[in-house]
């Protein structure tokens, strides 16, 4: 990959990683930096009034300060923007919104080394971890939340014992920062591939209860999506973890059934054992059909966020946690390989729930066709980019396997639905993960033409295919190589732009390159030689190869949205 775009560099630049970041002058400082008026900002928000008398009062203001208020203030002022009519307010409020995001990431990009571990500094790094996830910087967001959940554990929020002595309204926010990095915490280390920081069997600190109207709307779902949280940290450790990958297959297989099962209770409120008797056997489609009448705090947090969002962003705010349901059904569902004779390397749960996946990212695509861009650009950061590749690359490898043309359909209509609402103005992150698929469609298109048109040029295996489309997708247009052994000048795709794409054997010597001389560009699908870090002589049978080759590719993947060159 890296000898195919010309970059060497491992590193990622500061420029790049902020690249809103000012360029301080010499002579100045952190506390030199401009800041919206006075006016605006308590017009915006009257509450958590001692951070921003810290911050706009002459003296010392810690970096948590700055980072609390600047983060709060940017995205306060983008919900101002979002409701003002006025045009000449809403250019005020974009202005002054920007300013913020300037001054977050030039904190950001100026922290020391060593940080306090306090309460302000512990909220600050959550806060920046939920600001670089805005903005598709995921490895960034996960040194943050990490740092977080270290700080978090040091001052004890984990443990009902430490917490004794304080406070109830200290406790009661000391929980709530708790379980909200909690949430965070264990998505980013699913999506990263790594372990979890917070060991489930030291937490001894209670769910935290709402008692207020007021919380309702933002807190009322947060014992469930602890509950979510909770089974991302197991899906990793018991199906895709180094440990996991050595078990004999029927051992991950039991798992990843029983996985599924707590996922089906988990949204659809049923007990595992109620469940249990055909989550094994049915797609996520079947549990999500169970109709199970909502508690009275489910009704009181409907009616709350309804009266606090609206009806509109309600139902989308929904349609997209089901979309994350679905990818954490899909991912569970590819630990279960296909039958004998069924043709492919994907078992039908997990075909089922990728299709169902793209299906309900088009009814949720129709919901916020209306709404505001800034929502349009989180839903994808945290509806598409929360999870690993999952559906899309379920489908876009069968559609390689089988050329199923429904399927391809699927991926272009995903592609399609998110490119006419593209704006100028969204986050490099969202671009290229939008580009992303559009040239891994491109791909499939090429190939089934080839297919086709039985062209003696055409790919013989899956692997072959994966390693082109992969290095295709991570290659700047100027730098794609034309094939002339194909068609001499690039193979048109279905409704779509051409895209030309290098010889297998370069794509493979690209993709080796890239990941440290390893063979993963013949092993992507084929069940090539998986081996354990550090050589510790661990036998893996071959469906624990694949499934171990496959995460990786996809965590790679997410990894090089975050380069500068792609």
């Amino acid at each position: 990959m890296s000898r195919t775009i010309g970059n060497q560099k491992r590193e990622q630049e500061p420029e790049y990683l902020y690249p809103h970041a000012r360029t301080l002058e010499p002579g100045q400082g952190l506390r030199d930096l401009p800041m919206p008026p006075v006016q605006s900002a308590f017009a915006c928000l009257r509450l958590a009034k001692d951070y921003f008398l810290k911050v706009y009062s002459p003296g010392y203001a810690a970096h948590a300060d700055l980072i609390i208020v600047n983060a709060g203030l940017y995205w306060l002022l983008l919900e101002c923007k979002n409701v003002t009519t006025d045009p000449d307010e809403k250019a005020d409020y974009t202005e002054q919104a920007t300013m913020c995001r300037a001054n977050l990431e030039t904190v950001l990009s100026s922290l020391p080394f060593h940080l306090p571990s306090t309460m302000d500094t512990t909220y600050a790094m959550t806060l920046a971890a939920t600001y670089c996830l805005d903005v598709c910087k995921t490895s960034a967001a996960w040194n943050f939340i990490a740092t977080a959940s270290h700080m978090s554990q040091t001052l004890g929020m984990h443990s009902i014992v430490t917490m004794i002595n304080d406070d109830p309204e200290v406790k009661r926010e000391k929980l709530k920062l708790f379980w909200l990095i909690y949430v965070h915490e264990k998505a980013l280390s699913l999506r990263l591939g790594r372990s979890s920081t917070i060991r489930d069997n030291e937490i001894t600190v209670p769910p935290m209860a709402i008692n207020s109207r007021s919380e309702q709307a933002i807190f009322g779902q947060l014992q469930k999506w602890t509950e979510l949280a909770r089974l991302q940290g197991m899906v990793y450790d018991q199906i895709y973890s180094p440990a996991a990958l050595i078990q004999p297959q029927s051992v991950r297989v039991a798992k990843a059934r029983r996985l599924a099962s707590e996922l089906g209770a988990h949204t659809t409120k049923v007990s595992p054992e109620d469940v249990s008797d055909f989550a094994s056997n049915a797609p996520a489609s079947r549990l999500f059909k169970v109709r199970v009448d909502p508690t009275t705090l489910q009704k009181r947090y409907i009616q709350a966020m309804k009266g606090a969002v609206g009806e509109l962003f309600y139902e989308a705010f929904v349609s997209t946690q089901r979309l994350t349901h679905l990818s954490l059904f899909c991912l569970i569902y590819r630990a279960i390989p296909a039958e004998q004779g069924e043709g492919t390397v994907f078992g039908k749960e997990c075909i089922a729930t990728a299709r169902q996946a793209l299906e309900e990212h088009q009814k949720c695509m129709a919901i916020i066709h209306d709404l505001d861009e800034d929502f349009l650009e989180t839903y994808v950061n945290w509806a598409l980019l929360q999870s690993p590749f999952v559906p899309f690359t379920v489908l876009f490898c069968h559609v390689i396997e089988t050329c199923n043309e429904a399927d391809l359909q699927r991926l272009g209509g995903l592609i399609g639905s998110l490119q006419s609402l593209l704006a100028d103005d969204f986050s490099t992150g969202v671009k290229k993960e939008i580009r992303l698929f559009q040239v891994l469609y491109d791909v499939a298109c090429s190939y089934i033409k080839m297919k086709t048109n039985e062209s003696p040029q055409t790919l013989d295996s899956s692997a072959n295919v994966w390693a082109t489309a992969a290095a295709t997708s991570l290659m700047t247009p100027s730098s794609v190589h034309q094939n002339t052994a194909l068609t001499g000048q690039g193979l048109g795709t279905q409704d779509g732009p051409q895209t030309e794409f290098p010889s297998t054997e370069e794509s493979q010597v690209c993709l080796d390159a890239a990941f440290d001389g390893q063979n993963i560009g013949s092993s992507w699908m084929s069940g090539g030689s998986f081996t354990m870090p550090g050589d510790l002589g661990m036998e893996v049978d071959q469906q624990g190869t694949q499934l171990g080759n496959w995460l990786y590719m996809n965590n790679q993947m997410i990894r090089a949205l975050e380069d500068s060159y792609f």
